[in-house]
């Protein structure tokens, strides 16, 4: 080289361009692999609109109030029932099958109601909301997966009294 040319260098872009592969195919295999789950909630309606027929037999109410006691089930009146707490977990399955029976009496109801004392977490909310919906029922025949009924879907969430 001459002395008053300037030093012309090569650029190695190997590297970068390995790093970008990388990079590029772990975003897409992230984004192929990530899964949004959406729990549908139901706010409580206003009141008001048209009055039920004067002979009509009044509503079935079903509510799950979640307390840091435990469980218990009521009829919009009156507490019917209590679950405790498992040791320090809510027995959801002890819930499920006493829904199950409420469903077993009133074929066509699809809502019920969950009232939750503050400060109870969400991850716990969910597995309640979970066990208002859907119960599993062993199979009629043996050797066969339980069956999956579904009990109430239409979870309306409100706070407890």
């Amino acid at each position: 080289m001459a002395a008053g040319s300037p030093d012309s260098e090569e650029v190695d872009l190997t590297t970068l361009l390995n790093i970008m592969v990388v990079l590029v195919s772990f975003l897409i295999l992230s984004a192929v692999f990530s899964k949004v789950t959406i729990q549908e909630l139901n706010m409580p309606a206003n009141a008001g609109g048209a009055a039920p027929p004067a002979n009509a037999p009044p509503p079935v109410v079903i509510e799950v109030f979640l307390r840091k006691s435990g469980l218990e089930i009521g009829n919009g009146k009156t507490v019917t029932d209590r679950i405790p707490l498992a040791g320090d977990k809510y027995d959801t399955a002890t819930l499920s099958r006493k829904l199950k029976l409420l469903k077993d009496q009133y074929m066509s109801k699809k809502d019920a109601i969950l009232l939750l004392e503050p400060e109870i977490d969400y991850a716990t909310m969910i597995e309640v909301m979970d066990a208002l919906k859907f119960v599993k029922v062993p199979a009629p025949r043996e050797g066969s997966p339980p069956l999956t009924v579904v009990l109430f879907p239409n979870v309306t969430v409100g706070d407890a009294p």
